[in-house]
């Protein structure tokens, strides 16, 4: 299905999502074999079990793609009680087997992103491709999120079943899970850990530090008076030495017999063999710990590593493109919004530019659309290459690109435009391309009283006025091929930028 035909299906996003949902169920086949490909990178225990169960991962696969698809049609009833009770007991299967939470969940999330990839590479080019694929994120985001919650809850069932004998302790955790599944926020992931161990375990009080390169950085308290926080930190933080550690199946290690006036146990939290933070609980009170307590509080601290490492790499990834490896559109909103407050709170300099891949389309069409994302790439290493580390570079768009610079007027922004052009040419040259790459450029200057949006609207105005110049120039006779001398538009303020 083509952009063009989308249309046909209707006027809101809705109706062309379900028929693109629709049209799309044929494929889940193929696409859970390439989905097969990235679980045997990111999970390979998965495919190894698969193996030794017989278990058809293919299958399961394109099982799960195919009703995210169909949670995307709005002419179909999904029978949800019938997948919930399946997605529980697949939970309570690989539980079963061995297979770590985090697995889950992280296959769930290649289900998304391969059912998001699905949706998407038919609408590219369509004008209403960001209200479209909005649309779909947000309902796959609704629909992952509830299975999500299936898997763990049908996960813990098996882990109850098989550890009756510590029931207690396993309500106890079951409810860190669950708290800390609600949120992706590092912040707010900290302060669940420390407060439902604290109940689990009936203590006062809680630090947790995360690990950033080779130190550890205090990111929550709880139940402590801050002049108490750093005595804690001295007698059962993370460069204290321990009495006693727990040995045990769990992968986060746990301390007890710190010394001080605080009863404290301490886990130093790992995710796949890195240590990505240190959590102590405590009480001031009188408190012996048996080893049951340091193999529950193993286990807590298992799940909270997990989730805050999640939230980390979420807190990346919501930032960040996944291709270029450019801030995103909404990272790039946030930023413009703080850069204009801090122009007009000290009266700086800002300057916005806008760049847009003119021939993506035809890239893609020509040479497939690995070429186009090489394209892309391309313009994003020119552009950090051409920019001050202070300058903030983000893909806005499918095609589009923004560059905020601070503390910057027209004539250096003029220069940076016309280095990224010379780098861009350059570099098409050296990678002896069969189709160069082709830009146009909107350039403005922040004025006092303007907001983010209006600077960025006329600046993308400038952008089309340059495609459609370059166009003309295009369509030009040859030897009319002269760029046109730079110009200013002075009630704008917009440069504009010349160049081939």
């Amino acid at each position: 299905m083509n952009p063009s035909s989308a249309g046909a299906f209707g006027n809101q996003p809705g109706d062309v999502l379900s028929a693109l949902a629709a049209g799309l169920g044929a494929d889940t086949g193929q696409t859970g074999r390439k989905t097969l490909k990235v679980i045997r990178a990111r999970s390979p225990e998965m495919l190894r079990l698969s193996e030794e169960t017989g278990e058809d991962l293919i299958a399961t696969s394109a099982g799960f793609i195919d009703m995210l698809l169909m949670s995307l049609r709005s002419d179909v009833e999904l029978d949800w009680s019938a997948h919930e009770t399946r997605t529980r007991e697949y939970g309570r299967l690989k539980a079963a087997q061995g297979v770590p939470l985090e697995t889950l969940i992280d296959v769930l999330a290649v289900y998304r992103r391969a059912t998001i990839e699905l949706i998407t590479q038919p609408i590219e080019g369509s004008t209403r491709r960001d209200e479209i694929f909005a649309l779909a994120q947000s309902r796959l985001e609704d629909v992952v999120e509830r299975l999500t919650t299936c898997v763990v809850r049908g996960y813990l069932e098996h882990l109850d079943a098989e550890h009756r004998t510590r029931e207690t302790e396993l309500y106890g955790l079951a409810a860190i899970v669950t708290s800390m599944g609600r949120s992706l926020d590092i912040t707010e992931t900290a302060e669940v850990a420390l407060v439902e161990t604290m109940a689990a375990l009936r203590l006062n009080a809680g630090v947790l530090w995360l690990r950033e390169r080779a130190t550890f950085k205090l990111t929550h308290t709880s139940g402590l008076e801050p002049d108490q926080v750093e005595q804690f930190a001295r007698e059962a933080g993370p460069n204290v030495k321990a009495a006693v550690t727990a040995v045990g199946r769990s992968e986060s290690r746990v301390d007890r017999g710190l010394g001080g006036d605080w009863n404290a146990l301490r886990a130093q939290l790992r995710v796949r063999g890195r240590v990505v933070g240190v959590m102590s609980v405590g009480t001031d009170i009188p408190r012996i710990f048996g080893a049951t307590d340091l193999l529950f509080m193993a286990a807590v601290a298992d799940q909270v590593a997990i989730a805050l490492d999640r939230a980390r790499q979420f807190s990346n990834e919501a930032r960040t493109d996944h291709l270029t490896g450019l801030a995103n559109r909404r990272e790039f909103e946030r930023i413009m919004e703080r850069e204009v407050a801090l122009a007009e709170r000290h009266d700086r300099k800002l300057s916005l530019l806008m760049i847009d891949l003119d021939n993506l389309k035809r890239i893609n069409d020509r040479q497939g659309h690995r070429a186009g994302d090489v394209a892309l790439k391309l313009v994003a290493q020119q552009l950090q290459r051409v920019v001050r580390t202070s300058d903030i570079c983000a893909r806005i768009g499918g095609d589009e690109f923004g560059v905020a610079m601070p503390e910057t007027d027209l004539d250096r922004g003029q220069e940076v435009a016309s280095r990224l052009r010379a780098a861009l040419r350059e570099a098409s040259l050296a990678a002896r391309s069969p189709e160069s790459i082709e830009v146009s450029m909107g350039l403005t200057t922040w004025r006092p009283g303007q907001d983010w949006q209006t600077a960025y609207e006329v600046a993308d105005g400038d952008l089309y006025e340059d495609k459609r110049r370059r166009k003309e120039v295009r369509r030009a006779p040859a030897q009319a091929r002269h760029p046109p001398a730079i110009r200013i538009l002075g009630r704008t303020g917009r440069r504009r930028v010349a160049g081939g």
